[in-house]
């Protein structure tokens, strides 16, 4: 994920006339629309890497960024605080549809309206392990385990290699 010059001065000194504002975003063709949603305690409007401008709405949550390691996995866990039906009602008519995961978006931007993100690309993971409480969500953000992934990747069919049939 790189960052731009704005959000490396943030996050190296702190200054008191900017800070940055952490974002997600949830969509599943189950959802009727993406969900914007940022930690800040009152709604923004940013746009997005493809010039879109969205509001996102404020909803508390936390998050602990994936580790940049060689593991392979990069797991983001996620807790969302005082979630209303809205946003609860389609995530669990999607949980109900393991085939096809929850897609979320992490986006940070700096506080200035209609600004842009500063980590381009966003990352981008799919939710499992979805906990739904009656005042909270929690979740495990992951993405492929790309590290220990056969390589090369390829079925290896009878239409591709005539070859292989006996």
């Amino acid at each position: 994920m790189a960052i731009s010059q704005a959000l490396k001065e943030i996050y190296a000194s702190a200054p008191y006339t900017s800070r940055y504002i952490e974002t997600l975003s949830f969509s599943h063709s189950l959802f009727a629309q993406t969900y914007y949603v940022t930690n800040d305690n009152a709604p923004w409007t940013f746009l997005l890497e493809t010039g879109v401008s969205v509001t996102f709405a404020s909803m508390p949550f936390k998050i602990v960024l994936p580790k940049n390691d060689n593991k392979g996995n990069q797991d983001m866990a996620l807790t969302i605080a005082n979630i209303g039906r809205d946003l609860v009602d389609p995530l669990e008519a999607a949980i109900a549809k393991p085939s096809e995961p929850v897609k979320c978006a992490y986006r940070v931007y700096l506080n200035q309206a209609n600004s842009s993100p500063q980590n381009s690309p966003p990352t981008t993971l799919v939710l499992t392990g979805v906990q739904v409480a009656r005042d909270a969500i929690s979740a495990t953000a992951t993405r492929a385990d790309v590290l220990n992934r056969a390589f090369p990747f390829n079925f290896y069919r009878y239409a591709q290699f005539p070859g292989l049939r006996r």
